[in-house]
């Protein structure tokens, strides 16, 4: 019942595990052949990495991101800090459904969505791809700057790091009055950015040592009456409570076990209709007796199903 009624399934278990439980997308599909089914997996359904479970960790070492995060070579590998893959693979495959989605409502046939953590990973290297296609060349770890362009990378000042987005003549030009280097303008070292990018640690030396006369708070006051790109490096309390976040709505209330608890808001702001946080994180089987009335079960169908272990309930 609950099938026939279904727009998509979504899964995230290792290749074959839903065959197993009867589950699987061939098997779904001749009961509804309207169905979307997204399968998001570690290396993808193809291929020889098929069979093999994956992890976040895992992709990030086989997707570059590993080899390319950190301060430079001879230094251990640096793992992003959030789980990039994983949120990653996640948008994909929501992108994947609601393309599917659009296409059953053209064709009244849905399809199978397949996505990865290995792929998920390798999209975030769109400019690291692009160097090592060019070059023959694999791009190695840089810190914070840019493979391409400087500068544009965090540096500390008197009391703390801020970013700074320099790299565009007009950008630059503005960098060197907000710091009241003006005389950079006319080496040669630092003319253009292709220069730039040749003495990059000659110019983060100088940078550096003129950002250090002056507090993060000070530079970023000048560096905004300027309009040069710029901005602190938060930690995650300071980031959750930042003005701009408030005025986002990205920490929101909801919730949670009878007490309101923060979670984070919607990132995708809709005019005409706007999406909201409903409801904090169930306990597992919290809405069994909800979802099964929904569908349709009557009160003895759903108590069967439960006093048999068929579902479970967060009261049980």
């Amino acid at each position: 019942r609950m099938l026939a009624r279904c727009d998509v399934v979504i899964e995230n278990f290792r290749k074959g595990v839903m065959e197993g439980f009867g589950l699987g997308y061939e098997s779904l599909r001749g009961a509804n052949p309207g169905l979307v089914y997204c399968q998001v997996t570690g290396f993808g359904r193809t291929g020889p990495l098929a069979d093999h479970g994956g992890f976040d960790l895992i992709a990030q070492g086989m997707r570059v991101l590993l080899s390319v995060t950190g301060e430079g070579p001879g230094r251990p590998p640096v793992k992003c800090g959030p789980p990039v893959t994983d949120i990653t693979a996640g948008i994909l495959g929501a992108m994947g459904v609601v393309a599917a989605l659009y296409s059953r409502e053209q064709t009244g046939v849905g399809q199978r969505v397949d996505t990865s953590l290995y792929e998920a990973g390798l999209v975030q290297t769109f400019w690291q791809s692009a160097v090592a296609l060019a070059t023959g060349v694999s791009p190695g770890p840089l810190g914070s700057a840019h493979p391409l362009a400087a500068p544009y990378e965090a540096l500390p000042t008197a009391d703390g790091w801020i970013t700074i987005g320099g790299w565009n003549q007009v950008n630059w030009l503005r960098l060197l009055d907000a710091l009241e280097l003006r005389e950079l303008a006319d080496d040669p070292r630092f003319a253009t950015n292709d220069a730039r990018m040749t003495n990059h640690a000659a110019l983060r030396e100088v940078l550096t040592g003129r950002l250090q006369t002056a507090s993060a708070e000070e530079w970023l006051r000048r560096l905004e009456e300027a309009a040069v790109p710029a901005g602190p490096v938060l930690s995650m309390l300071a980031a959750l409570r930042h003005p701009q976040t408030v005025a986002r709505e990205m920490v929101v209330a909801v919730e949670q076990g009878g007490e309101a608890v923060e979670t984070l808001g919607m990132p995708v702001k809709l005019s005409e209709t706007p999406a909201t946080v409903g409801r904090g994180a169930p306990g597992m089987g919290e809405h069994s007796q909800e979802v099964l009335g929904e569908y349709g079960f009557e009160e003895a169908e759903i108590e069967e199903l439960l006093r048999s272990g068929v579902v479970g309930s967060f009261n049980a």
